[in-house]
């Protein structure tokens, strides 16, 4: 992550499921938060992470392309913080 976070954020949710890989149920605990630090250059930890891109209000369509309802999971959580903080759009 790129700086420290300074401000953050209630809860957007806790998602639970099961992995494809067998080793049970997995819980997942997603916040909005702000850091500090040059965003337009992110340093990323890859080995986390399979993809990464930023979202606006506008893209947020292309992240239920290719899904099934039930698959929104990406789509509801960033919908859901950019309402959570619409002093940032």
């Amino acid at each position: 992550m790129q700086g420290p976070i300074r401000d953050p954020l209630p809860l957007l949710g806790i998602t639970t499921w099961t992995g494809d890989d067998g080793n049970g149920t997995r819980h997942e605990a997603d916040y909005l938060v702000e850091v500090d630090g040059d965003l337009d250059h992110p340093a990323l930890e890859w080995s986390k992470h399979t993809t990464y891109d930023w979202f606006g209000p506008d893209d947020l369509p292309r992240l239920k392309e290719n899904r099934a309802p039930g698959e929104y999971l990406i789509h509801d959580l960033i919908t859901k913080a950019l309402h959570a903080r619409p002093d940032r759009l």
